[in-house]
């Protein structure tokens, strides 16, 4: 039986190799802070120059929330290599750092798990390459319907419009081009709803972003877009308190909808909405290259298991499981 030490360096082999086919003498960045397992920038780091490339481990402190900047310094760093692999505990994949990298032709991945069992077991052991078709086909669904409706036997009821908006997350963790950028683990499609349109209620369970984990169901009313109540237990006063006097904070900004048949329903957001039957639906940022027009200091997803999705009246997900 293999370790979890070889099953992380495994992936970070297949990654650097087979999702980003890094080249000899390209320069990868490497993102991290103090709260990123140590052994994930090792094998990242060995797995990089096997192939002849250059390494630069950057160790951050961590960030207050997901979304926060990162310093000037640091995506300075960014747009001067080719790759870029950030594993920080907190994601700054909706920030600046996505524009920028693809502006300057980076390839990479703006988020994956910052922590051991997120790369040994789960998600990260599926191959990547085998979600392309499906996560194509959605893609094609959401970019081409006009209303999504998200319904679930948690009390979750939904309606927002999607049109005009362009699906992403459709490169499923695999960036081997320029200007691509990603999340790890690879598993779901997604786009930011048109501003305004969301109306409805959300039942959050299992794990939300900076939430993490959710012990007792956080529910959102949402009126013309905006999330005008959260109630619940403690997780729910939480996520009121992260979010109070943040602008933009009550902003939908958008719809994912997993993929990857190996994700867990882990307290980890990063893994759990990619488990293939789940939706997220996130408060705050929809813009910086994201396809929204709202920018917002936070990006915060919200999970919700065995969810029935319909884009303009036809089923792509039913009680959990992908048509």
């Amino acid at each position: 039986m293999t370790t979890a030490q070889e099953r992380i360096r495994a992936i970070a082999k297949r990654a650097v190799e087979k999702y980003f086919v890094v080249a000899p003498g390209e320069k990868v960045v490497i993102l991290v802070d103090n709260l990123t397992s140590p052994s994930i920038p090792q094998a990242l780091q060995e797995a990089v120059l096997a192939v002849g490339a250059e390494p630069v481990i950057i160790q951050l402190s961590p960030r207050k929330t997901s979304g926060e900047d990162l310093p000037r310094s640091v995506l300075d760093a960014v747009v001067a290599a080719k790759v870029v692999i950030s594993a920080c505990s907190k994601s700054p994949y909706h920030s600046s750092l996505k524009p920028l990298a693809i502006e300057a032709g980076v390839r990479g991945v703006l988020n994956s798990p910052p922590h051991e069992s997120g790369w040994s077991d789960g998600a990260m052991q599926y191959d990547l390459w085998e979600l392309r078709e499906p996560a194509s086909r959605l893609r094609k669904i959401l970019t081409e319907g006009s209303v999504a409706h998200v319904t679930a036997a948690n009390g979750t009821d939904i309606t927002m419009s999607i049109a005009d908006r362009s699906a992403v997350g459709w490169l499923t963790g695999i960036a081997s081009n320029p200007c691509e950028t990603t999340a790890w683990p690879g598993g779901e499609v997604s786009l930011p709803p048109v501003e305004g349109t969301s109306q409805g209620t959300v039942v959050v369970e299992v794990a939300m972003t900076d939430v993490d984990g959710v012990a007792e169901p956080i529910l959102w009313t949402v009126e013309k877009g905006l999330v005008r109540e959260i109630k619940g237990g403690d997780d729910a006063e939480r996520l009121r308190r992260i979010v109070k006097n943040v602008e933009n904070a009550e902003n939908i900004g958008e719809l994912g909808i997993g993929i990857n048949p190996e994700a867990r329903l882990v307290s980890d957001i990063t893994e759990a909405k990619k488990r293939q039957g789940t939706a997220h639906i996130a408060m705050g940022d929809s813009a910086n290259g994201y396809g929204g027009n709202v920018v917002c200091d936070l990006h915060l997803d919200g999970l919700i298991p065995d969810v029935t999705i319909q884009i303009d009246g036809e089923t792509v997900v039913k009680e959990g499981v992908q048509f």
